[in-house]
């Protein structure tokens, strides 16, 4: 049965949160990530939606950890 009541939640509450399913954890930014606006990271052969979460700037060219897959956008910090 489809349940109506996730129509109605804000997409933070909404949202399927899992583990990254790459054994390789590490990505490069490829599009500068701002806080709060997604960029783009390069990992495992795969070109991803990216957000910060501890909302610094990455700049291209950034080694990143990779967090959480959130939907189709991976959450990420800075290794350095």
């Amino acid at each position: 049965m489809f349940n109506l009541k996730c129509l109605f939640l804000p997409a933070r509450e909404n949202a399927k949160t899992v583990k990254f399913p790459y054994d390789n954890k590490e990505g490069v930014v490829v599009e500068t990530i701002y806080p709060d606006r997604n960029g783009s990271v390069y990992s495992n052969g795969i070109y991803w939606q990216a957000r910060c979460s501890d909302n610094s700037i990455l700049e291209p060219g950034e080694i990143v950890f990779i967090e959480r897959l959130e939907n189709i956008t991976i959450w990420v910090k800075s290794i350095s």
